[in-house]
């Protein structure tokens, strides 16, 4: 299976049409929400590419799920982040994970592990509520400093987990970092070249068909009632 792209606003105006043509990546997950929080509290924004970038993988049959930016010390800032989330998905349909990004070195790497743990099983929780595929995205030092990844509370959801080998040769799927966890994609650079992008972008290996796996259990819209 071809990589998954990630993008956000720091790529700026990417030709899509360009992305598809290279036949270099099976799908993207977009960025849905930043964080321009420095310290707490939490301060999310729609980020200003979603749309447009949403609405070009739609037009050209690009596979795409999203991600968002998690800087909540506590649920009820979980659940403020979650809400403008929310209002981003409706009407959306994904055929990718939505995953919840938690690795801010500021704010939620000095809180003790099992709050920290508890905040990302709780947005997990949610997005999985809503009908969709619910991720955990978190880097391999932070989350094995500041989360218990193999507990029970984070043990029912996929990681896409982020770890660039030192070695740029080791970068095939077989290369993938041993963990104590398992984990369904692995971000393994954020330094490649996909025509139609300017400047550096992240590529994932998938060892799963998400595509396949959403669409057979209908987790691709926000469900209704949720």
């Amino acid at each position: 299976m071809l990589p998954i792209m990630d993008v956000s606003r720091w790529q700026g105006r990417i030709n899509w049409d360009k992305v598809k043509a290279s036949g270099l990546v099976s799908g993207v997950m977009l960025r849905a929400l930043g964080n321009s929080a420095k310290d707490a509290p939490s301060k999310p924004y729609i980020d200003p590419y979603f749309a447009r970038n949403y609405a070009e993988c739609q037009r050209l049959g690009i596979p795409c799920g999203v991600y968002y930016y998690c800087k909540a010390v506590n649920t009820a800032e979980a659940d403020a982040e979650l809400a403008l989330l929310r209002k981003v998905l409706t009407g959306k349909t994904v055929q990718l994970p939505v995953a919840v990004d938690i690795e801010d070195t500021y704010v939620q790497a000095p809180l003790d592990k099992q709050t920290l743990t508890d905040i990302a099983a709780h947005a997990l929780g949610t997005v999985e509520r809503w009908g969709f595929y619910a991720m955990l995205y978190t880097g391999l030092y932070f989350g094995e400093t500041n989360l218990y990844m193999g507990g029970a509370a984070l043990k029912k959801y996929d990681v896409w987990l982020a770890r660039y080998p030192k070695d740029k040769t080791k970068t095939k799927p077989e290369d993938k970092p041993k963990t104590d966890f398992a984990f369904g994609m692995w971000q393994y650079t954020s330094t490649a070249i996909v025509p139609g992008v300017i400047g550096n972008v992240d590529l994932s290996h998938a060892y799963k068909n998400y595509a396949k796996i959403i669409a057979k259990k209908g987790l691709t819209r926000l469900r209704e009632g949720a």
